[in-house]
């Protein structure tokens, strides 16, 4: 359908407006029919108006996805409609159908997945494309659970927007609307609602968070709670978390020597994610079911579900109880009001016994610490007990921590020679060591030369560093270069008191942007310290004339910023640090008109100058 959540509304968020001025949903109707025994049936009717020439390139063809594994799809009805009413029908050679989404690396397939393309005739700007579908479901993608939803994003504008779903009162389905106007009513031991609404096109937010709570939307599901899809999930899971001899034999090795259940769960977490390689299939659309353990043990491979299996049952093995947890790795911080298809997507693992969250997916991360697209999230558990909703730990600022220490020679020609270092611990240590593990080995002259250039300057080095070693978030790095254009004017001018490079290692590239006079979206901040210190050494041939004045700012919502300088003759020596020790992932737009000052005063310091004359 036109609305995006099948690749993620908040990635469809991102792309927003490229079709605003182009084209609008003049029409868009649903009648979704649900049986006693869960299985539906649902007719979509959608018109769409070219209101330019690309907007009838961008109607002209539409796309239905549908998970053959569970449902079947039937195009009824599809043709243009020209002003003056005539129809162009849309011919069989103009249907085509695709079997599977593939994908490389860990990116989203989908092996069940059938595209039925459209390609409507003559469509020019002014006309109208019509098509009617109608799916129908023959299979649970879990016991007891069926459920849908739709979003008016706004990429287009809605002029109408109606929904009409029925459901025996045995059923007790719940349905929420937001944005909308919905209506109950009985229709003999049927419940019945309606639902209508509309929508315009609007700016979204540069990096928005917590989208689907603010689209307009509807949201159906026979379970009540997330907590219930937990349990469900759980359900076909764990009855495959059966400890084999081999599994035995497998567990025992890897924690050989080892007698506590932390040193345990650890071996046998950071094998999982050493061995077994992570292809990721979208949690929702691909399947809910893992594969069997010993199938993963032989193609050493899996997605996220069959990591968590595998985990679990090895954990089993040792008799330590692990139990997989849905979360959502977008960003999205707030559970959606129903438990549907897109409230999650993606599993890993929590070890009650330990009070610790695993993710064996991700081989970046050692036991005890979480990527962090998993971290601060609201999360179902599915507890022995039953479902619980819980929330991932959300970084320490202490944990996330970033130092760049840098000293510039500079010529009395402009030229200069640059030593910088960097430390990093936490996550930031984890986005440094991505980095590096790109450099070939021998290429490292190489990388350096290219960061030059990015920077828009001129030169040479080279860069040293440590081995990466995935085993604790810690990493630094050291780099070496001769710059051939540092200064704009050698005989006088300013240059920042810390020259920056294309790296997203300063302060500057890591406060966020509060540009804006204000936000109607959600925005990330993540807890982390940033220090900077720095010194200029200039030939002797300079005088420094002005150099910043020291600063020291607050701010109630966690966040501290201070800066000192100190001239010694022709050297300038300083620091600055940030700390944003806000306690969650998540800034609410309320938030962020509260730290717009005092970020906008950083941000403002932060492009202070040195400045500089020859005598």
């Amino acid at each position: 359908m036109l609305l995006c959540w099948l690749a993620g509304t908040a990635a469809c968020a991102q792309n927003l407006n490229t079709n605003a001025a182009h084209f609008k949903v003049v029409q868009i109707e649903t009648n979704w029919r649900i049986g006693a025994d869960l299985l539906s049936q649902s007719e979509v009717l959608v018109v769409r108006e070219a209101l330019t020439g690309e907007g009838a390139v961008a109607i002209g063809k539409h796309a239905l996805f549908y998970n053959k594994g569970v449902e079947t799809l039937e195009l009824l009805e599809a043709y243009t409609i020209k002003p003056d009413g005539k129809r162009i029908t849309v011919g069989a050679e103009a249907i085509q159908k695709q079997s599977g989404v593939a994908a490389a690396g860990v990116a989203a397939s989908w092996p069940d997945a059938e595209i039925l393309q459209v390609t409507f005739p003559d469509v020019q700007k002014g006309d109208r494309t019509y098509l009617r579908s109608r799916t129908s479901h023959r299979n649970l993608m879990l016991p007891g659970w069926a459920a849908m939803q739709d979003y008016l994003v706004p990429v287009v504008s809605f002029d109408s927007f109606k929904m009409r779903i029925e459901a025996p009162q045995s059923v007790a389905l719940n349905v929420a609307a937001k944005g909308l106007t919905m209506t109950r009513s009985l229709d003999g031991h049927n419940d019945v609602w309606q639902i209508q609404g509309q929508s315009s096109a609007s700016v979204v937010d540069n990096n928005p968070a917590n989208t689907l709570q603010v689209f307009p939307r509807v949201m159906v599901s026979t379970f009540k709670d997330h907590g219930q899809l937990a349990q469900a999930y759980a359900s076909q899971a764990t009855t495959k978390a059966v400890v084999t001899d081999e599994i035995k034999a497998l567990a025992a090795g890897i924690t050989r020597g080892l007698d506590q259940p932390h040193d345990k769960a650890r071996a046998l977490h950071d094998w999982v994610r050493k061995n077994i390689r992570y292809v990721a299939v979208y949690l929702g659309v691909g399947g809910w079911v893992p594969h069997d353990v010993d199938w993963i043990l032989k193609k050493r491979y899996g997605d996220c579900k069959d990591h968590v299996l595998l985990l679990q049952t090895l954990l089993k093995a040792v008799g330590i109880e692990a139990v997989p947890v849905l979360i959502n790795t977008h960003a999205e911080y707030v559970l959606t009001e129903l438990p549907v298809a897109n409230s999650f997507n993606h599993a890993i693992v929590y070890i009650p016994g330990l009070n610790v969250f695993v993710d064996p997916t991700d081989a970046r991360i050692s036991f005890g610490a979480l990527p962090w697209q998993s971290a601060d999230k609201p999360v179902a558990v599915a507890l022995g007990s039953g479902g619980k909703l819980m929330r991932t730990p959300a970084f320490k600022v202490e944990h996330n921590r970033l130092t760049l220490k840098s000293v510039w020679h500079i010529a009395a020609d402009g030229k200069a020679r640059l030593s910088l270092s960097v430390d990093a611990l936490g996550f930031a240590a984890t986005t440094l060591q991505d980095r590096l593990l790109q450099i070939p080995a021998g290429m490292s002259g190489t990388a350096v030369q290219r960061i030059l250039e990015a920077s828009r300057l001129r030169g040479s080095g080279f860069a040293q560093y440590p081995a990466v070693q995935r085993e604790v978030q810690q990493q630094s790095f050291n780099l070496q270069a001769d710059i051939d254009d540092l200064l704009t004017d050698p005989l006088a001018g300013s240059i920042n008191p810390h020259p920056g490079l294309n790296l997203p290692l300063d302060i500057l590239s890591n406060m966020g942007n509060y540009s804006a006079g204000q936000r109607s979206y959600a925005t990330t901040c993540t807890p982390v310290a940033l220090r900077e210190e720095f010194e200029l050494q200039f030939d002797p041939a300079y005088k420094i004339t002005r150099v910043p004045q020291d600063v020291s700012l607050t701010h109630n919502d966690g966040v501290t910023f201070a800066a000192q300088y100190r001239k010694e003759g022709n050297t300038l020596k300083g620091w600055r640090e940030l700390t944003l020790s806000h306690q969650r992932h998540v800034c609410t737009p309320a938030d962020y008109d509260d730290r717009k000052e005092t970020f906008n005063r950083i941000a403002q310091h932060l492009r202070s100058s040195v400045l500089y004359q020859q005598q």
